[in-house]
C-alpha cells in the first residue's frame, strides 16, 4: 500500500498514513525541534521505508568478495591524504549497490564518512555524505554506527537543518544494536538528554519506540 502525507496548517502537524499512522508535531517559534521532511513532500517514515541505494553495478557483489573488497576500500581511506581515494570510493559505490543487506549498509556508512570527513583526499559534500547516512541508517541498512552518525548529523546540522529530537532518536536507536561506537552514542545519548526539555525527551522516546516497532523491523 502506498503511504500518503498530509499537513493540517493550522496545528503544524504531519500526518503519515499506512498501515498505522505516525503523527509528528512541530513548533519550531516555541524551542520544539521536531522530525522534518527529509525531502520537499515525502516525511521520513516514507523515506525509511521506500530509500534505495544508487545503481553503479550491473554485477552482484556478496559474500567473501564484497567482504574483500570493503577491508581493502575502507584501508584505502583509512591510509591518509596521499592515498587515490577513487578506487575506494567506486567500490564502496558498487557494493552500496549490489551487495547483500549487510554489506550495502557497511560501504553506505564508509560513503557517508569519506564524503563527510574527506578521507584520504576524498572531496567533502556533507550533503551526501547524509544521504548515505541516512540509507545505511534507516530500513534497507539498519546499521548502528550509521544510526549513530546519523544522530549526530542531526546534532551539529552536518548536510541538514539542526534538531535535536531527531538527534536523540537515531541516537537511542543505534544502542539498540551492540556496536564498535555504543560507548560513543551512549555519551551523545547523554549530552542530548541534557539538550532537551521535558516536553522533547518525551516526544523523541515516543518517536524510538515508533518507528523502532513499525518501520524498522
Amino acid at each position: 500500500m502506498r503511504n500518503t502525507c498530509k499537513t493540517d496548517p493550522e496545528h503544524h502537524i504531519i500526518m503519515v498514513s499506512g498501515s498505522r499512522n505516525l503523527t509528528i508535531y512541530k513548533n519550531a517559534r516555541q524551542g520544539l525541534f521536531m522530525l522534518k521532511q527529509f525531502k520537499s513532500a515525502v516525511s521520513l517514515v516514507v523515506l525509511l521505508a521506500t530509500v534505495t541505494g544508487p545503481v553503479w553495478a550491473t554485477t552482484p557483489v556478496s559474500g567473501a568478495v564484497a567482504q574483500g573488497q570493503l577491508s581493502e576500500a575502507i584501508q584505502i581511506l583509512h591510509s591518509g591524504q596521499g592515498a587515490n581515494p577513487a578506487k575506494a570510493i567506486n567500490a564502496l559505490q558498487r557494493i552500496a549497490s549490489q551487495g547483500d543487506r549487510q554489506a550495502r549498509a557497511e560501504a553506505m556508512l564508509w560513503l557517508g564518512r569519506a564524503y563527510r570527513d574527506g578521507l584520504a583526499g576524498t572531496g567533502k559534500d556533507i550533503g551526501m555524505a547524509f544521504e548515505y547516512f541516512q540509507q545505511a541508517a534507516g530500513r534497507e541498512g539498519l546499521n548502528p554506527e550509521a544510526q549513530y552518525e546519523l544522530g549526530r548529523a542531526y546534532l551539529k546540522g552536518e548536510g541538514t537543518d539542526r534538531n535535536l529530537i531527531a538527534a536523540y532518536m537515531w541516537t537511542e536507536l543505534s544502542l539498540q544494536t551492540p556496536s564498535k561506537i555504543s560507548a560513543s552514542a551512549e555519551a551523545q545519548k547523554a549530552r542530548l538528554v541534557t539538550m532537551l526539555n521535558t516536553v522533547q525527551l518525551e516526544k523523541a522516546r515516543q518517536l524510538v519506540e515508533q518507528l523502532a516497532t513499525l518501520y524498522l523491523q
